[in-house]
C-alpha cells in the first residue's frame, strides 16, 4: 500500500475529485461525510454516486479510513474519515504497542494456546513469515517462549514445573 502514498502514483491514479477530498481529509485531520460533502460543495444529489465512489477508491487504495461517528446527531449515520497516516500515528499513546511488539503478543498467545507447536509450522500460521522470524528469535531469548529440539513450547510449561 505503499506505492500509493507516492504523490506521483496519486496524480496516476486519482481523479481531480479524489485528490480534493483527499487532501481536505488530511488537511482536517479528520471529518465527517457530512461536513466534507458541505466543504467541497457536493451536497447536490448529483454528485451522490460520485462521492462515494470516490470514497470507496481513496479506501481500497488504503489512502482514507472510515470509522462510524460514536456520537452522532439524531438520524445522522456518517462516517468520521481520516488519513490512514493520520489514524495509526494519532493513537500513539503510552500504551500503544509498535508493530515488532504486536506481532511478538500475537505469536507468544497462539503458542501458549497451542502449548507445543512445531517451529517449521509457523511460516505456515501467518501471511507476514518474515517479520515473524526476528520476532520469534527475541521472543526465544527473552524467554517467552523454549525451544525443544523442532518444537516451540509455551513458557507456561516451565512455570507450571516451578
Amino acid at each position: 500500500m505503499k506505492h500509493h502514498q507516492d504523490p506521483a502514483v496519486k496524480r496516476q491514479i486519482l481523479s481531480d475529485i479524489e485528490l480534493k477530498i483527499l487532501e481536505t481529509i488530511r488537511t482536517e485531520g479528520s471529518i465527517r461525510t457530512d461536513r466534507l460533502r458541505k466543504k467541497l460543495k457536493l451536497e447536490a444529489k448529483e454528485n451522490n454516486s460520485k462521492f462515494h465512489r470516490s470514497l470507496r477508491n481513496l479506501e481500497s487504495y488504503a489512502l482514507i479510513v472510515g470509522v462510524e461517528d460514536p456520537h452522532p446527531e439524531k438520524h445522522l449515520h456518517a462516517n468520521i474519515w481520516q488519513t490512514w497516516e493520520t489514524r495509526t500515528h494519532e493513537g500513539r499513546g503510552p500504551n500503544s504497542l509498535l508493530y515488532g511488539e504486536a506481532l511478538g503478543k500475537l505469536l507468544v498467545k497462539t503458542i501458549d494456546s497451542c502449548v507445543l507447536v512445531r517451529e517449521d509450522q509457523i511460516p505456515k500460521w501467518f501471511e507476514w513469515s518474515t517479520h515473524m522470524q526476528p520476532v520469534k528469535e527475541k521472543l526465544l531469548l527473552d524467554g517467552a517462549v523454549l525451544r525443544s529440539g523442532p518444537y516451540l513450547v509455551s513458557s507456561k510449561v516451565r512455570d507450571l514445573n516451578n
